[in-house]
């Protein structure tokens, strides 16, 4: 995301970049966590400036999950507009393929995919509908994005098979109809693969248009 933070930046954003560790927490757990983080950098913020900033979110995939369930959990004044890039919000077909067939998760109590798993099974599609503008972009990849795991194509059955290049229907990990959510504000689609989405130049100009204005360029 530092590519895009610097991008952000040069337009004028005051911008932090907010990691964290996510392998066996669950999305309420990392969403009460950001929360912490979220509270101590505007705190920071309020004492450089002497006066609370607004705060807006720039999201990449599970990211936009862990942004909803945060602000569909708590309160946070000031806050705006979330950008959601490739986010699984009904969940991933893909994880629950990864983990059901190919890894056989879970290993004891260590399940890291059990969050993104589709439906009721996983945490994304009752992450909740939190009252914020989001704007969301999905990728749907023509060409190669050179990492093996994200050359996928999803199959009528169910299944996947790795192919040479994306099907049009989905950015390598997230298909088009895993990104939707109903109380969405806007959604674009570019022709960009999952892993790296953010550095893209069109990616960064539809970030910057919602949030200033809560709509991506056309």
């Amino acid at each position: 995301m530092i590519p895009l933070a610097m991008a952000l930046r040069r337009r004028g954003f005051s911008v932090r970049v907010v990691s964290q560790f996510n392998l066996s927490a669950s999305i309420p757990q990392l969403a009460d966590a950001l929360k912490i983080q979220v509270e101590a950098l505007r705190d920071a913020a309020q004492e450089e400036w002497g006066q609370r900033p607004d705060v807006h979110f720039v999201t990449h995939s599970m990211g936009g999950i862990v942004v909803r369930s945060m602000l569909s959990r708590h309160e946070i004044s000031g806050m705006n507009r979330v950008v959601m890039l490739a986010p699984p919000n009904r969940g991933s077909r893909l994880a629950a393929h990864w983990r059901d067939q190919v890894l056989r998760f879970p290993w004891g109590s260590f399940d890291p995919l059990r969050k993104l798993l589709p439906g009721e099974r996983g945490d994304c599609a009752t992450a909740g509908d939190p009252d914020a503008e989001i704007g969301i972009i999905a990728g749907t990849a023509s060409f190669p994005s050179g990492l093996p795991w994200s050359l996928v194509d999803y199959t009528p059955s169910g299944g996947f098979s790795f192919s040479s290049g994306g099907s049009g229907e989905h950015d390598g990990k997230v298909a088009l109809d895993e990104v939707e959510l109903g109380g969405a504000t806007d959604l674009v689609v570019v022709d960009r693969g999952h892993t790296f989405m953010m550095a893209m130049p069109d990616v960064v100009e539809h970030c910057v248009a919602f949030l200033r204005e809560g709509r991506f360029r056309t």
